[in-house]
């Protein structure tokens, strides 16, 4: 799969230089880091000749503030039981000692009809050119829901060239520290609607029942390069575990994330088409040795366990309108595996051994985000997710139960300036799950039905 992904790139390139009319100058690309521009015109000097570079830093800031009301069953990605959600007893029915029909209430279901106020992020953020070549980036990241509350988003060096040719720029990025991962931040900065919420490849654990693929940001570095604004294609290699788990790594291997994003017609500029990949060893031949009397036992691992998926996105970028689909195609891999405490009870060793498989799902992640302040003096707002995941089911995956999650949310709001915006926007999640044995004293757990009223603060 990798040298197919390398191929690819190979062959965008080839086709991006013979491609006639490449001189010709391209729209804004959102790609563009932020933290680029910033530092490139921190270093332009004023009229009286003074760099303010060497005078100031850039600090800004955003909140993301909400008003939600829900009601259902609201999975957040973990349960007491494995981190999946599955089907729960009707009304009248035990299905503990089934086929008794003693009195049994539904679980996993809001008896009361909630509201709350919440802050769900606040960002500080602060930039600084260091030379002709070099910035630094800083967001540290409060987070009121999170044991933490406040703790380091991002932070790295950054080495950004350009260089000028008769076929048009060519510009090379380097990044090392806590960087950004390019599948969820090409995601974020095409759809612009982290306000509204996590993108679901971020958020992956609310569609694929616990199960996560990625993380917006990660110790290591990342290689971008970008040519003749037609193409950018980046690498980043970094420990895995994600932005809560500095110095503190835990897994078997490094997570090894590619993108290829070109704009395949150079006169429609606004048209993105991306390529995904990302391989990760998660455990690699390990003794886990919990304490029996607490539930645990040792579990040796014969091989390698992993996290991996591959996927394709295609997307329209403008000020008027933001429309894009993500597909992928996730994986987990399980080695083969002993529960060594069982020899001690003379248990057949057969029942102590899983062998290798795979888990496979697919997840798809749409959006559209149109702005009519683009083009009136109205800033009307109109906005939408549509995320689907499917955990499929196999021989040894899932107790062969296949779970399916369907989120779609829309709505209204206004953006007043560049620094404040606001909507109206309901959402609803639907959860559905096949299995081999129909049980009638089981059903899908309640839709769950959220009405937000979601505001982004910029400063």
């Amino acid at each position: 799969m990798k040298r197919s992904i390398f191929g690819i790139t190979i062959f965008l390139a080839i086709l991006s230089l013979s491609m006639p009319a490449v001189s010709q100058k391209k729209g804004a690309n959102p790609k563009a880091d932020e933290e680029t521009m910033r530092a490139d015109n921190a270093g332009k000097k004023d009229e009286k000749g003074i760099d303010p570079s060497k005078l100031y830093v850039d600090l800004t800031g955003v909140m993301y503030l909400e008003w939600a009301y829900n009601t259902g069953f609201s999975y957040d990605g973990t349960t007491e039981w494995g981190g999946m959600w599955g089907k729960v007893p009707r009304w009248g029915v035990d299905t503990t000692y089934f086929p008794q029909l003693t009195a049994a209430e539904p679980s996993n279901i809001s008896y009361n009809k909630t509201n709350t106020f919440r802050m769900q992020r606040a960002y500080l953020t602060l930039r600084k050119r260091i030379g002709e070549l070099f910035s630094v980036k800083v967001t540290a990241d409060i987070d009121p829901n999170g044991q933490d509350f406040i703790y380091l988003k991002y932070g790295f060096i950054q080495l950004f060239k350009e260089f000028g040719s008769s076929l048009g720029p060519v510009s090379i990025k380097v990044q090392l520290g806590k960087i950004g991962t390019p599948v969820i931040g090409i995601t974020n900065k095409l759809n612009d609607l982290r306000w509204i919420g996590k993108n679901y490849l971020t958020n992956s654990k609310i569609v694929l029942n616990g199960k996560s693929f990625d993380d917006s940001a990660d110790l290591g570095g990342l290689f971008s390069l970008s040519f003749l604004n037609l193409a950018t294609i980046e690498y980043s290699i970094t420990n895995g575990e994600g932005l809560k788990s500095d110095n503190n790594e835990t897994y078997g291997g490094k997570a090894h994330t590619l993108l290829v994003s070109v704009n395949p017609v150079d006169y429609v500029k606004e048209l993105y088409v991306n390529f995904y990949g990302r391989w990760e060893d998660t455990d690699r031949n390990i003794l886990d040795t919990g304490p029996v009397s607490a539930g645990g036992y040792p579990v040796k691992y014969q091989g390698v366990d992993k996290r991996s998926y591959m996927g394709f996105g295609v997307a329209w970028y403008s000020d008027l309108i933001k429309l894009g689909l993500n597909f992928f195609m996730p994986v987990k891999e399980y080695s083969k595996t002993f529960f060594s405490y069982l020899t001690t009870f003379n248990v057949s060793p057969f029942e102590g051994y899983r062998p290798r498989h795979k888990d496979k799902f697919y997840l798809i992640d749409s959006w559209l985000n149109f702005n009519l302040g683009a083009i009136t003096p109205l800033g009307f707002l109109v906005v939408g997710r549509c995320a689907y995941g499917q955990e499929m089911k196999g021989l040894l995956a899932n107790n062969r139960v296949m779970r399916e999650t369907l989120v779609l949310g829309g709505g209204a709001g206004y953006q007043f300036n560049k620094h404040l915006r606001l909507v109206l926007y309901y959402e609803n999640i639907r959860y559905h799950s096949r299995s081999k044995w129909h049980s009638i004293a089981d059903k899908d757990p309640s839709l769950n039905n959220n009405v937000y009223i979601k505001a982004e603060a910029k400063y």
